[in-house]
């Protein structure tokens, strides 16, 4: 059962903003409007908070949203509801100021406004680059991303500033916002300047490095430090301690199944990043890991499952396999690659594969695009059945639509929001 704890958090800060707010009162005459309004900033503040807390990777976040991988697609989509209020909260409070002066109603010079204003104008810019940023390379996009905290900045002073009740009186509302607020200064402040410093706590040496296909380099690592202790189909994030090197960190399925002492990724260069380090990378060398982070565990599926691998998703199964599959468990792994030249650890997974763990090998140049069609050829059962897929977005979602079209009867489709920005 999936993990709702960080939706019940988000909606009950959100309650919690409201219900406060109902017993507060402005500290000078206003109109109604400028009180909702100001409610609507209290609003963008939680969420900004939130949005900053999961830019922590903190682990609580893995078991609040069921994964870190999707507390990612929180932080995205409540970075564009904080903008939107904000948005609504200048035009709201320009309206019930307007409204106070054909009442009659004083309005003292608000020297703090223009912050909020600026605030605003910046997050509408860096919101809209990071949200079009898909196309930007992972580094710029962390870049752009640690520039939030400049507009961030500028809308707390402008809260404590222009506020209309007393933002430091010892009441409710005064008093959990300003736990919000700083929840969001902490969580900013950690993450552009002091993540990288203090997570990465895993030291390893490079001991072996393979192409295991083309493009395709397998790192192994021998621990310094304590070992990782993972579970198979987790992640980590991997950065080189080599001054030369210039490969920061990055998110990785770690590939093996855990053995003491020692860690792998296998990566494929999809990116500059990446290529440079299959050009820079050598035996001897040091890299961090951070981590481990996820929830993508077929051992948390019905009994019946149907594995999907394209290209260098093929990791967390690799791991999955090498562990051993209890004997409960009734499993058709459908790997997919382009050509034989590309087709990762194809010999070793033939050579794990079993009653219950059913290996089928997709060559999509001799064989064209794996489709459910095709899986429906080796799968044929009305039993519940979940779906764990790693693979390219597009392959994935062709996949998805095509299994709602077809006779099996599946639970959960299963996969890694492996997106971080």
């Amino acid at each position: 059962m999936k993990n709702k704890s960080g939706n019940i958090i988000i909606l009950f800060s959100m309650i919690i903003t409201w219900i406060l707010w109902l017993f507060t009162k402005s500290t000078r005459d206003i109109s109604s409007m400028s009180g909702y309004s100001q409610l609507i900033a209290s609003f963008a503040l939680v969420a900004f908070a939130l949005v900053n807390f999961i830019s922590t990777r903190h682990k609580i976040l893995d078991y609040l949203f069921d994964g870190l991988d999707k507390s990612y697609i929180y932080h995205r989509y409540l970075s564009i509801l904080a903008l939107i209020l904000v948005v609504i909260h200048n035009i709201t409070i320009s309206i019930g100021k307007h409204i106070e002066i054909s009442q009659g109603i004083r309005i003292p010079k608000d020297p703090y406004a223009m912050y909020g204003a600026f605030s605003m104008y910046l997050f509408i810019i860096l919101v809209s680059v990071a949200i079009l940023g898909k196309k930007l390379n992972y580094e710029r996009w962390k870049t752009i991303h640690k520039f939030m905290f400049i507009p961030y900045a500028f809308g707390i002073y402008h809260y404590y500033g222009s506020a209309t009740y007393a933002v430091f009186a010892i009441e409710p509302f005064s008093i959990w916002l300003n736990i919000i607020n700083l929840l969001g200064i902490i969580s900013v402040v950690y993450s552009i300047f002091f993540y990288e410093k203090t997570s990465f706590k895993h030291v390893f040496k490079v001991k072996n490095l393979q192409r295991v296909a083309n493009g395709t380099l397998e790192i192994t690592g021998s621990s310094l430090k304590e070992d990782v202790k993972f579970k198979p189909g987790q992640f980590a994030f991997l950065k080189i301690l080599d001054k030369e090197n210039k490969f920061k960190s990055h998110p990785f399925t770690i590939s093996q199944a855990p053995k003491k002492g020692e860690l792998q990724f296998t990566i494929k260069a999809l990116g500059d990043d990446t290529r440079v380090l299959f050009d820079t990378l050598k035996v001897g060398d040091k890299f961090e890991v951070s981590g481990p982070h996820g929830k993508f565990d077929y051992k948390t599926g019905t009994k019946n499952q149907i594995w999907i691998a394209g290209g260098i998703g093929v990791t967390p199964f690799r791991s999955f396999s090498e562990e051993g599959i209890s004997k409960d468990f009734s499993i058709d792994f459908f790997y997919a690659y382009n050509n034989v030249e590309e087709g990762a650890y194809v010999d070793e997974l033939l050579s794990l594969a079993n009653d219950n763990l059913r290996v089928h090998l997709f060559n999509s140049k001799e064989k064209g695009f794996l489709s459910v069609q095709e899986i429906c050829k080796y799968v044929n059962t009305q039993e519940s059945i979940d779906i764990y897929f790693c693979g390219p977005k597009p392959m994935r979602e062709s996949l998805r639509k095509q299994f709602e079209n077809s006779n099996l009867n599946v639970n959960n489709f299963n996969y890694e929001h492996f997106q971080f920005k």
